[in-house]
């Protein structure tokens, strides 16, 4: 193996620049963690994270949706680094905080998400003892396939990405007003960090989400609605009421109906001239495209109200389910 890339092969621990206050202690590093976060099947419940909590570890750093995409991901982006968060704002993009990983570096109209820095992600003592797999040591029974080299890829392939968006001290002073790094972050040891675990070198070491950059989320949307079946659940939903539903999808249908007048209207002077009069070929088209011209907005229509169905029945049985969970869940914990 060629020696400049066995020297920049990521370690277990990728670096030991410290940008934060020292916190080795389970106290220090418990002081890194959210206050609270979502726990359960429909993330109903609250709970304080622990360092060693892997449900903890798996929702902050678990690729969720886009695992199951991830052979597909080359529908919606490009195999190449994030551009810089400059670029980002050139674009005229807002750059909109999402603590999901996957929302990470999706992208839509006029804006992007971003997952802020975990801070315990900067502390290397965290890496060490919760990241890193210890072999027989290993906190998961033998029988369960350990969860740490997984979400290691994961949250290196997430550094990555920082490295990627911040490039220059430009960069940098938009993260800090967005708040995406912790504010005693210094630039001078940014460079010395980014700089300490190669990020030339590091494809083979990283999740390959990570392998794209910045992910379309109208395309997303269309991936999960390949693979979710006559669920017809997306991505994100681009609306989060019916209204705005009727609104977008009434909105193209009344585009092409004016293109179908013009079309019409263009035809019918068409006929009154003597040479389209007598072709044939001009007859049948117009023929078909007055039939299409009739059926075609009522089929869509009838489209939109099948979808509509689908997407209500299916919403208001979720929406029974969770809350018969809940109340059942409720009730048990107050009769203990």
């Amino acid at each position: 193996m060629d020696a400049a890339v066995e020297e920049h092969r990521p370690k277990l621990v990728p670096f030991q620049t410290r940008l934060l206050e020292d916190a080795s202690t389970p106290a220090e590093l418990e002081a890194l963690l959210p206050a609270l976060y979502r726990i359960g099947p429909d993330d109903a419940d609250l709970a304080p994270p622990r360092p060693e909590d892997s449900a903890y570890l798996e929702k902050e750093l678990g690729l969720g949706r886009l695992a199951k995409l991830s052979s597909r991901l080359w529908v919606a982006g490009r195999p190449i680094p994030p551009r810089p968060l400059h670029y980002q704002r050139l674009l005229g993009r807002e750059i909109v905080v999402a603590e999901q990983m996957d929302l990470h570096l999706v992208w839509a109209t006029r804006r992007i998400y971003l997952k802020p820095m975990p801070r315990f992600l900067l502390e290397p003592h965290f890496w060490s003892r919760h990241l890193v797999c210890h072999g027989h040591n290993c906190s998961q029974p033998i029988t369960t396939p350990c969860h740490h080299p997984r979400l290691w890829k994961s949250a290196l392939g997430f550094l990555f990405s920082y490295a990627a968006l911040i490039c220059h001290e430009s960069d940098f002073l938009l993260a800090k007003e967005k708040h995406l790094l912790p504010e005693e972050v210094a630039w001078a040891d940014w460079r010395r960090f980014v700089a300490e675990f190669g990020p030339e070198y590091i494809y083979d070491h990283i999740d390959k989400r990570f392998h794209f950059g910045e992910l379309r989320l109208s395309r997303l949307n269309k991936l999960q609605l390949l693979t979710s079946g006559f669920a017809l659940r997306l991505y994100m939903p681009p609306w989060d009421r019916y209204g705005d539903f009727f609104r977008d999808n009434f909105t193209w249908l009344a585009s092409a109906t004016v293109y179908i007048a013009v079309v019409l209207t263009a035809m019918q002077v068409g006929l009154a001239t003597t040479a389209l009069t007598e072709n044939e070929a001009f007859q049948s088209a117009s023929y078909g495209f007055t039939i299409f011209s009739i059926l075609g907005p009522l089929i869509a229509i009838g489209l939109i109200l099948v979808v509509f169905l689908i997407t209500f029945v299916s919403n208001w049985a979720l929406a029974m389910r969770l809350r018969n969970r809940r109340l059942s869940h409720i009730a048990g914990v107050n009769n203990v």
